[in-house]
């Protein structure tokens, strides 16, 4: 049994794959949920964190309080314009029953890495505020964690953050940097890469509402204003709920395509590049490598892991 240990900034796309992870009981166990700001607020993303855990449905990892601010910027860049004022289109669900446990996030991923070398997968839907932390504290985790899949970058197209930054990596890009250097094990699932056929379109919609699973329903209800903002931006049916395609493709790695290697590094420097992810594609600079990149994904095995799951 797979042993995982997931940091969210939980959004609506991130309750998606939280959901996901829970109910795919056969293929891993969820061994901690560890939350950082960037969705929303922090006190947000824990609440929605811990209804994702209700409404799974399974069992009940722990679930910790991380970062509420990135390392160096003042202030926090928020998405409430895609995911609604709570994350979660607004839904306003009353506080679960289910609590965070007490300590921080940053102390969890230390603890649970360093009693158990070599066992423990990470990944991460948000900011790495949380993961770049632990690492400071402790550097030792680096080499001790199996392996860390993150969410984040573009590797063939230009943000969503802006032209030149993802989100996640945009909200601490001095953490992205500081987790790229650290030697970890790292897999980045571009955001670009989620795109297109990955797209949850109104015949998936109708798929989800036709399986009469409360769990399906949820997950539809609470990305009603993603659906909406990605409508209006990009004048399609379809949307993309990015964090749920990473962790099926962590989940069933025939989902994931092509693989490359890379020196990448991110753009700390303010301005509009801030948050730029740089892959030596062609290690023009000579560089050892220090990523994987995913190229692809298998838009309909994705699609097909991820319902079974929520049905």
């Amino acid at each position: 049994m797979r042993r995982m240990l997931i940091d969210t900034d939980t959004g609506s796309d991130d309750v998606w794959a939280l959901i996901a992870a829970l109910r795919a009981t056969e293929e891993v166990k969820v061994e901690a949920i560890t939350v950082v700001c960037g969705n929303v607020p922090l006190d947000l993303c824990v609440k929605n964190a811990l209804i994702a855990v209700e409404k799974a449905g399974t069992y009940i990892p722990p679930v910790y309080r991380g970062m509420s601010r990135p390392l160096v910027r003042d202030k926090l860049y928020t998405s409430e314009y895609v995911h609604g004022k709570d994350g979660l289109s607004d839904l306003n669900l009353p506080y679960p029953s289910i609590k965070e446990d007490p300590g921080h996030a940053m102390d969890a991923i230390i603890d649970l890495v360093m009693a158990n070398p070599g066992e423990i997968e990470i990944v991460t839907l948000g900011p790495l505020t949380n993961l770049a932390m632990a690492y400071l504290k402790e550097p030792r985790i680096a080499r001790l964690i199996k392996k860390v899949y993150i969410m984040g970058a573009s590797g063939q197209d230009q943000g969503n953050a802006t032209p030149a930054a993802e989100f996640n990596v945009y909200v601490d890009a001095e953490a992205a940097q500081i987790v790229l250097q650290s030697g970890m094990d790292s897999l980045w699932v571009t955001w670009d890469v989620c795109r297109g056929e990955c797209e949850i379109t109104p015949e998936d919609i109708a798929h989800l509402r036709g399986l009469g699973s409360p769990v399906a329903d949820f997950c539809v209800d609470c990305t009603t204003v993603l659906r909406q903002y990605e409508q209006n931006k990009y004048g399609k049916d379809s949307y993309g709920v990015i964090d749920s395609i990473i962790m099926i493709a962590v989940l069933y790695p025939g989902v994931m395509g092509k693989v490359y290697q890379a020196y990448c590094q991110v753009e700390t420097k303010a301005g509009l590049t801030y948050g730029y992810f740089s892959i030596d594609k062609q290690h023009q600079l000579h560089h050892p490598v220090n990523a994987s990149i995913c190229q692809e994904v298998d838009s309909k095995l994705y699609k097909q892991r991820l319902f079974q799951l929520f049905s």
